[in-house]
């Protein structure tokens, strides 16, 4: 062992006295003489990465994989990052322009395939056992797994899908337009405190409140629809998975478990399900149990909780009292998430173009004038469907979906290959726009009309906000039919402006790649 210790430190020493031998020393020594400590930890930590990432690259060679072409002029460091913060519209059609439907980007030192045109429409429908969801977007980005257990993600995965499409279908959901009438206007009276004049300065949590109280009764049930403590959780807990995204994505990993305490309620929203939800849960099959020892319908409302309370697992069993309680926070999220946000694009959407809002009313008169909403009333409004239509288009993130790569490799229709933990993202905007991010990418251009006579909620190549294939989003006809009603009860009640009185922006884009909502505070006057 000694000798082979002297044999190599002399073999370290001829190659140290060779390195110092070159110009490439001297010329490194005076860098280094005439850089800052700042300068040296930029350098260091660009060579890191570019190690690092050269590393992944050569390992992919090695495994001979037909690898995606990789997007040149990366910064240091930060790689393709500043391009797409200063303008990512440019910057991803012209990817998608020299580079065809997939490519490789350097996000701040992890590389990432990017899927545009078909090969997007592939990923967006790929089997979650091939390209991942949940160990994509919903850990890397929402840190789900932080307020959610493993049982609830597999409810989510598999017992919600069957539910939604049996008790939120199209034709279930006209069922539910009283209730959730009633749970808009009373959530109206109390989030405003019944005054004539009322300012929001937090716009997005009044509207996800709002959102929770219509619907806690339709989805969850009677029992807690007017329960405030469950209304506020239904609420609140959505916020408590974005709007601490930033501060997650920006602190290293390691640092998470001490800080979740500070940013997040998670054992008070899993107490407020044990102790208002799981008693309706066992009173419910407690009531199944006698009808079906009677013989007789157990005559329960058809909604979600009750779907997951009588779903069955391939094996015939049921999820327990508790389990069904607790996945009660993931259709929280899913319903209050996506309608209040994009029923504030649609709000906002209004206030930047006062056309747009005059049209919509226009129309609101002409088909209910001052009688009750109705189904046949919703049905005709084919402007406001446009306009939704429209609204949810312009609403993508333009870097979307971020799904894991689960096999050893993911291979592509067109021969390209993604190795195991890649994340991979859809170009959903380009999608949307016929390629091109550029098309109707101003305030001026939003134009509802071009949906032509397509519904809100119908999927297409050029319309994929709700998903494509199996993966198709089953809640989509409530969480429009939610949105349509919402902006008929605001705009009837009040008169909504920007307290700045300025026109808003309706949609903006955080790292310029995720849609985010304007935070432009809101009055409402009550209309006499």
């Amino acid at each position: 062992m000694e000798q082979y210790l002297a044999s190599a430190t002399t073999s370290i020493g001829k190659a140290v006295n060779l390195f110092q031998n070159t110009d490439f020393y001297s010329k490194a020594l005076e860098l280094y003489s005439r850089s800052s400590r700042n300068e040296l930890l930029l350098m260091g930590g660009a060579t890191f990465f570019t190690f690092y990432n050269l590393v992944d690259y050569i390992k992919s060679r090695r495994e001979k994989l037909n690898l995606p072409p990789r997007v040149g002029y990366a910064f240091p460091l930060l790689g393709h990052l500043p391009y797409i913060f200063y303008d990512s519209n440019r910057f991803l059609d012209w990817c998608s322009e020299k580079y065809g439907d997939i490519y490789d980007l350097n996000l701040g030192g992890s590389i990432t395939t990017i899927a545009a045109g078909r090969s997007a429409e592939e990923a967006l429908k790929a089997p979650a056992d091939e390209l991942s969801l949940e160990e994509g977007i919903l850990k890397d980005v929402l840190f789900m797994h932080y307020v959610i257990d493993p049982t609830t993600f597999e409810i989510g995965f598999e017992a919600n899908p069957p539910v939604a499409k049996e008790v939120i279908s199209p034709q279930k959901i006209l069922t539910l337009t009283d209730r959730i009438i009633r749970g808009l206007n009373r959530g109206l009276d109390i989030l405003t405190e019944d005054q004539d004049t009322y300012l929001t300065k937090n716009p997005n949590l009044f509207l996800q409140r709002w959102v929770a109280y219509m619907s806690v009764g339709s989805l969850v049930g009677q029992e807690v629809e007017t329960n405030p403590i469950v209304i506020k959780s239904f609420a609140d807990f959505t916020s408590d998975v974005t709007n601490n995204v930033g501060i997650f994505l920006s602190t290293p990993k390691s640092l998470h478990k001490f800080i979740i305490p500070f940013l997040q309620q998670v054992e008070w929203h899993r107490q407020v399900m044990r102790d208002h939800v799981l008693p309706v849960v066992r009173q419910r099959r407690e009531k199944m149990r006698q009808a079906e020892a009677a013989g007789v319908p157990h005559g329960l409302d058809s909604n979600f909780l009750q779907g997951l309370v009588e779903y069955k697992k391939p094996d015939g069993s049921s999820y327990t009292d508790e389990e069904v309680a607790q996945s009660v926070l993931l259709i929280a999220f899913a319903s209050v998430h996506t309608t209040s946000m994009n029923l504030s694009f649609s709000l906002y959407w209004l206030l930047a173009r006062p056309d747009l809002r005059e049209e919509l009313e226009k129309e609101m008169q002409e088909v209910l004038g001052d009688g009750p909403i109705t189904n046949e009333g919703l049905a005709q409004m084919k402007f406001l469907d446009q306009f939704i239509r429209e609204v949810l288009r312009q609403g993508v993130d333009k870097m979307a979906n971020a799904k894991a790569v689960m096999k050893d490799v993911y291979t592509f229709a067109n021969g390209y290959q993604v190795p195991k933990g890649r994340r991979v993202q859809s170009t959903n905007r380009q999608l949307n726009f016929n390629g091109l991010n550029a098309n109707r990418s101003t305030v001026e251009e939003m134009d509802p009309r071009m949906s032509g006579n397509k519904t809100s909620t119908a999927p297409g190549r050029d319309f994929v906000t709700f998903g494509l294939g199996k993966h198709l989003c089953p809640g989509r006809f409530f969480a429009v039919h939610e949105i349509k009603m919402s902006l008929i009860t605001l705009l009837r009640r009040f008169d909504v402006a920007t307290a700045s009185g300025k026109l808003p922006t309706p949609n903006r884009y955080l790292g310029g790649m995720i849609a985010q909502t304007s935070d432009d505070p809101l009055v409402f006057t009550k209309k006499k």
